[in-house]
């Protein structure tokens, strides 16, 4: 490769876009810093979000491991990131569309869990001289420091439930059950597992039949090159009850906060604290 070539492949990224809004945060931010921008949308939805960030433009399926390479290799892309939401009901309900590559790699793996695929994925691409980074890259403003971001701070109860809520999440995280915990009166009213954040976050308002505390944090072991926790305005959303209240507790530098200021006018509109811990 001649040394043009090669410098032009170190400004160009090829960012593998799910759904929300943070895929489109990335690729304008990735352009900003000088990058060329090659996306490859895992739905219509998100190709519509982010193409008007992208130098071009691909629409595509995830289980097409093969083609889906192909495409990046063709591309002349040697860096790639991950982001946005890839709900793992979807895949799981469309093995029958996976390619031979996917079926091959997949066919390797001791389990399915989250982690046990994205070290797969992130070794595999690597073998192939590309090189996986992570959205804090671009997005590093994006993850609060410790603090209180709300106007209200956190009361004595509510310290004490977002503390065994950090117990008791960073258990299931390390078990790769999931990475949110929602607590009241220091009882576990939910936990997440594979209906996702908000689902479980409901579930606990609802038994509650008030405001909760939720507890999200990292795994141990995150590999930040495909997953970070994220929070957002639909983070919050679920946590509405029928009266005002309730706390949301971030782990602080691990977290990714997106729409900050409408989470912090929201929750200040509803009582609710916001807290990197």
């Amino acid at each position: 490769m001649s040394k043009q070539l090669e410098n032009d492949s170190e400004k160009l990224v090829a960012v593998i876009a799910g759904e929300g809004k943070l895929p489109a945060l990335l690729a304008k931010a990735a352009r900003e810093k000088g990058y060329k921008v090659i996306s490859l949308a895992l739905s219509p939805e998100a190709l519509a979000r982010i193409e008007p960030h992208s130098d071009k433009v691909h629409l595509i399926a995830p289980g097409q491991l093969g083609r889906n390479l192909k495409i990046i290799q063709n591309e002349g892309a040697r860096k790639v990131v991950f982001i946005g939401k890839i709900p793992k009901l979807n895949l799981l309900r469309n093995l029958h569309k996976l390619d031979w590559t996917a079926i091959r790699e997949l066919s390797k793996l001791p389990d399915f869990n989250d982690d046990t695929i994205q070290f797969a994925m992130g070794g595999f691409i690597e073998a192939l001289g590309m090189s996986v980074l992570t959205q804090r890259e671009f997005l590093h403003d994006l993850f609060p420091g410790v603090g209180v971001l709300t106007k209200r701070q956190p009361s004595a109860a509510e310290y004490a439930d977002i503390d065994l809520g950090l117990r008791v999440a960073k258990e299931i995280a390390r078990l790769d059950i999931g990475q949110t915990v929602a607590v009241k009166d220091q009882m576990v009213l939910a936990i997440e597992a594979i209906e996702g954040t908000d689902q479980a976050i409901r579930r606990a308002v609802e038994l509650a039949r008030g405001p909760v505390v939720v507890v999200k944090v990292s795994k141990p072991n995150q590999d930040q090159r495909f997953d970070v926790p994220t929070v957002g305005m639909s983070t919050l959303q679920s946590m509405l009850a029928k009266q005002p209240g309730g706390a949301l507790a971030i782990e602080a530098g691990e977290t990714l906060v997106i729409e900050r200021e409408e989470m912090i006018q929201f929750a200040d509109e509803h009582n609710i604290v916001i807290a990197a811990v």
